[in-house]
């Protein structure tokens, strides 16, 4: 089984244990968020989506994420959250940090060689400050900004034409992107 369907399965199976236990206890409470944000850094300006859902006890949130970064490459994080609310009203301050694996999807456009390059997944973090607004039956807005970092690794594979006679050799190169970025979310919890 593949590391992505290994994290994928084990991501559902937490969301059912989870969701079914939270049913069942009321100090805890399942919660879903669901975040559009742009980011900022070096390369320009890209859009984000992302979704989380997890177990809130009291004033802390665990759960698990994906989404879509379209920032330089676009890619999928698949990654850990955890939440920390300050305050005792419905409406409160947050931090939050987001720990996984970033799975490169590049898209044609970005590809240089096409067929031959491979990016390998890599680290994805993403920490900040939040506030969340109480609406209507447990559903709150939600605005926050942070630091986020994505690693992209492009590894290009080709056959170099011979100078003067020489047999062709492959060619191996390996560029890293450490893309560190300003991430500004808004989004809805229910």
């Amino acid at each position: 089984m593949s590391l992505k369907k290994y994290l994928l399965s084990a991501a559902c199976l937490c969301f059912i244990i989870l969701n079914g236990y939270s049913q069942k206890n009321k100090t805890l409470r399942f919660h879903s968020i669901n975040q559009l944000g742009l980011l900022n850094g070096q390369v320009g300006s890209a859009f984000q989506l992302q979704t989380v859902n997890g177990i809130q006890y009291k004033t802390w949130f665990a759960g698990a994420g994906v989404g879509l970064d379209y920032y330089k490459i676009r890619s999928i994080p698949l990654f850990f959250d955890a939440r920390k609310e300050f305050g005792k009203t419905n409406n409160v301050f947050f931090v939050y940090a987001d720990i996984g694996i970033n799975f490169p999807s590049a898209t044609d456009k970005e590809k240089v060689y096409l067929a031959n390059e491979k990016y390998p997944n890599r680290m994805y973090v993403d920490a900040g400050i939040g506030y969340k607004l109480k609406l209507k039956n447990n559903t709150a807005l939600l605005f926050s900004a942070g630091y986020s970092y994505k690693k992209i690794t492009e590894q290009s594979y080709g056959i170099v034409p011979p100078p003067y006679g020489s047999p062709p050799f492959d060619s191996f190169d390996e560029i890293d992107y450490n893309l560190e970025r300003l991430s500004i979310k808004i989004g809805i919890e229910f």
